[in-house]
């Protein structure tokens, strides 16, 4: 096979091993058999009423269908559908499927708990691998696998304190199954509080803990007050953190006058330093928690050194145009 048709073939497998397939499959195997992908899929509302259509046309051409939609990433415009139709669709389904699997899987619920976080980063991290591979452009595995590990730390949390969050769970496994991220409300709450929710520096909430030292979070600012955020990384530091254009980049940059590698994060003796990796458009440093308090401490276009010094709070705007947060970590243990 030639290296054109084994890059199609490639994205052929990678398009039918698609998160849907084995978000189902774990299903299905967990429920012994009781839920199954067409089940699934009516509980967030798309063709139910076909399932067991009297017809037996339409139950035919139903079944074919259901048949190439759990192999192929099909599923995701029309869940992403669904859920822009209704935002609270993904939680009702999750209560849904949370009643059928602690009836039908004969765990309780520490252990459907820990078997639904194994379905998510062996099942559903790998199906949207495939789906990136198959040219799936919107998933960026990097802020997958931060995201991912941030909730299995939420959810040990939770079960310390005496609560087992299996509804809470099965709702993101929904939403990363459509978007391939974390619904952005529910992530910010894992790892710190919003520049929407601290209107300044004075309404700040208290922190659970000291600043940690061995690590920070980034959250990229989105453009409207209905998505504030559009993702959210913890930095450690143990090794610098980069952003920019290429694929192999901590966070990654579609926006053309981002550079491919355009600036890393690093922390040396304590302290927190920004980095402009040589761009073609700068890397600037506001600082101040709103925007008549804010002012721009740091423009590597106009300074001798490319590395500043961070404080958390600060923004770092890449290219004049791309926004990230720079937060702390406190001692509660969220997001490691």
């Amino acid at each position: 096979m030639g290296e054109g048709g084994a890059k199609r073939s490639q994205a052929h497998d990678g398009a039918w091993d698609s998160a849907f397939y084995r978000f189902a499959e774990g299903v299905r195997t967990l429920s012994g058999g009781a839920v199954n992908y067409k089940i699934l899929y009516a509980m967030v509302g798309m063709n139910g009423r076909y399932v067991n259509h009297v017809n037996a046309i339409v139950r035919k051409r139903t079944a074919a269908a259901f048949s190439r939609l759990i192999h192929s990433s099909r599923y995701a415009d029309d869940f992403r559908e669904a859920y822009r139709a209704d935002d609270t669709v993904f939680a009702s389904a999750a209560t849904e499927l949370i009643a059928r699997l602690r009836q039908n899987a004969h765990l309780d619920d520490r252990e459907l708990m820990d078997a639904l976080l194994l379905l998510l980063r062996e099942g559903l991290a790998r199906g949207l691998a495939n789906e990136r591979a198959a040219g799936r452009a919107d998933v960026n595995l990097a802020r997958l696998e931060n995201e991912t590990a941030a909730l299995a730390t939420w959810c040990a949390t939770s079960r310390v304190a005496g609560h087992v969050p299996l509804e809470e769970l099965a709702a993101s496994l929904f939403h990363i199954v459509a978007f391939g991220h974390l619904d952005e409300r529910f992530a910010r709450t894992l790892l710190a509080a919003t520049p929407d929710d601290v209107p300044s520096a004075a309404e700040a909430p208290v922190a659970l803990g000291s600043p940690r030292t061995d690590a920070a979070c980034l959250f990229r600012v989105g453009e409207t007050r209905t998505a504030p955020l559009s993702g959210a990384w913890r930095i450690d530091a143990a090794r610098p953190f980069t952003i920019g254009r290429y694929t192999d980049c901590d966070a990654i940059e579609s926006d053309p006058y981002v550079s491919r590698v355009h600036c890393r994060i690093w922390q040396a003796d304590g302290s927190w330093y920004v980095e402009d990796a040589g761009s073609a458009h700068g890397t600037r440093v506001v600082r101040g928690e709103t925007p008549g308090d804010s002012v721009e401490v740091f423009d590597s276009a106009a300074q001798d050194s490319p590395v500043f010094k961070l404080s958390f709070g600060d923004r770092i705007v890449l290219a004049g145009r791309i926004t990230y947060w720079f937060r702390s970590l406190d001692e509660s243990g969220l997001g490691d």
